[in-house]
């Protein structure tokens, strides 16, 4: 999905743009399809997670 539908989709719009750019910019890339805000909660701190772990671990 493109950060369009994110900010076009009130249910959604609140929490995508809370999130860091970096995020975003992983959801985006992603192109999973998520269409309900507890995906895009689900998907956002697996995410989140990931990219902090590696961050520690370089």
């Amino acid at each position: 999905m493109s950060a369009n539908f994110y900010r076009d989709n009130p249910d959604l719009r609140e929490y995508y743009l809370s999130l860091p750019g970096y995020v975003q910019s992983a959801l985006d890339a992603s192109g999973v399809e998520l269409t309900t805000l507890g995906e895009l909660q689900e998907c956002a701190e697996e995410l989140w997670q990931e990219m902090d772990d590696t961050a520690r671990h370089d």
